[in-house]
């Protein structure tokens, strides 16, 4: 396999495992990857829109946009940084906090599924093969 290839299997498995998610999540109206800022935003409570973007690596327009209909259908709260006004900081809403837990069993069970062929020592070798390539640590 060429390295090509290789780069190309690794995409394809993302995106397969985000089709999938969001076919999950949106019987929650959560499809369009808007499970995964949910998911962030209750672990991360009080993150910025700028830390955001950074963690799920996308881009700051087009989070804005999702961020939009998740405060329309009260999964999040928007609020300025006290400290530095420029920066909102985003907070779960009790809808939020209702669903997490469905998300986080939907995420553990795709994921048991998806890696159910791995032993434990090819997991951890698989993650110290996808640490050392991933580009923006």
């Amino acid at each position: 396999m060429n390295d090509t290839a290789l780069f190309r299997l690794i995409g394809s498995i993302s995106r397969q495992a985000t089709t999938d998610m969001n076919q999950f999540a949106a019987d929650y109206q959560l499809d369009n990857n808007l499970f995964l800022y949910v998911i962030r935003i209750v672990e991360n409570e009080g993150i910025s829109q700028s830390e955001l973007a950074q963690l799920v690596k996308i881009d700051k327009t087009t989070l804005s946009r999702a961020l939009k209909k998740l405060e329309n259908d009260d999964y999040v709260i928007k609020k300025t940084n006290p400290t530095n006004k420029k920066f909102n900081q985003l907070f779960p809403t009790p809808k939020a906090y209702e669903i997490y837990q469905t998300l986080l069993t939907l995420e553990s069970q795709y994921i048991q599924q998806a890696l159910q062929k791995l032993t434990i020592d090819e997991k951890q070798h698989l993650n110290q093969l996808l640490q050392k390539i991933n580009m923006f640590q």
